[in-house]
């Protein structure tokens, strides 16, 4: 074989085993709604971060919840940081009584550690490197991530220089873990009312300049009415915009039935 020929044979396979390498280390989790698997192109894939944004009681937290208890069941790990006290245990345990599942045993799966402002953010991310490696930790959820920005963005006595670098930092840290260590990345994100005109959804999330930055899967809920929910896939870089009904239930988030 000639030395070019070998050279391209040599860079050929290397790249065909990379490429195996990350469909072994390929990891997803789905939820109860085959609509919103349908939206995600199955499930939440590894190495991906998801922007979920809405108004409150549209399901970002219970989406949390649910994702929690699924990553559970797959005998995955996960951290959970809780910017607004919204983790509640007692809706683990419902929802694990209503997958058949150990609550107090789901429970203790879920490392979660209650954010007290940006600053305490960005410690806590830097200390997450190293309970992932000895953890075996699959799922990243933060609930929600622009909730200390959109507080210090207005807080006179804290700079916008200093808000927006912290947030920044933040960003950039979850982008990275998410890369190196293979992750699910959920985060859900308030929103702020979207002055153009034009545009479709009439709310974005605060800081969106920022998020998009980074991140590409922007997950939109809506509340329509009669519990009905729709959920919408938005700039992502692999699959087609996406629009399906959802409700939600003890089970979580489910397939709207009329």
């Amino acid at each position: 074989m000639g030395k070019l020929k070998k050279s391209v044979y040599l860079e050929k396979n290397y790249i065909i085993s990379e490429i195996e390498k990350i469909d072994l280390g390929k990891n997803q989790i789905s939820t109860n709604s085959k609509n919103v698997n349908k939206v995600i192109g199955g499930g939440f894939q590894s190495r991906k971060t998801y922007v979920v944004f809405g108004a409150n009681k549209t399901g970002k937290t219970q989406l949390c919840h649910q994702l929690s208890m699924q990553a559970f069941r797959k005998s995955q790990k996960l951290i959970y940081l809780d910017t607004e006290n919204t983790f509640r245990p007692e809706r683990i345990r419902e929802l694990a009584v209503a997958n058949n599942l150990d609550g107090e045993k789901a429970l203790k799966n879920i490392l979660v550690s209650k954010i007290m402002s940006n600053t305490a953010f960005l410690l806590k991310m830097n200390e997450i490197e190293n309970i992932i490696e000895h953890n075996n930790i699959k799922l990243l959820i933060v609930d929600s991530i622009n909730n200390y920005y959109r507080l210090e963005r207005g807080d006179k006595e804290i700079s916008f220089f200093k808000t927006k670098t912290t947030f920044l930092r933040i960003l950039e840290k979850i982008n990275d873990l998410t890369q190196n260590y293979n992750l699910i990345t959920i985060l859900t994100a308030q929103v702020a009312p979207n002055f153009n005109e034009n545009a479709i959804i009439k709310e974005i999330p605060v800081g969106m300049q920022y998020l998009n930055h980074f991140f590409s899967e922007f997950l939109h809920l809506s509340y329509r009415e009669n519990d009905m929910s729709y959920i919408h896939l938005l700039n992502s870089h692999l699959l087609p915009e996406k629009k399906l009904l959802y409700m939600i239930t003890k089970k979580g988030l489910e397939d709207y039935k009329i």
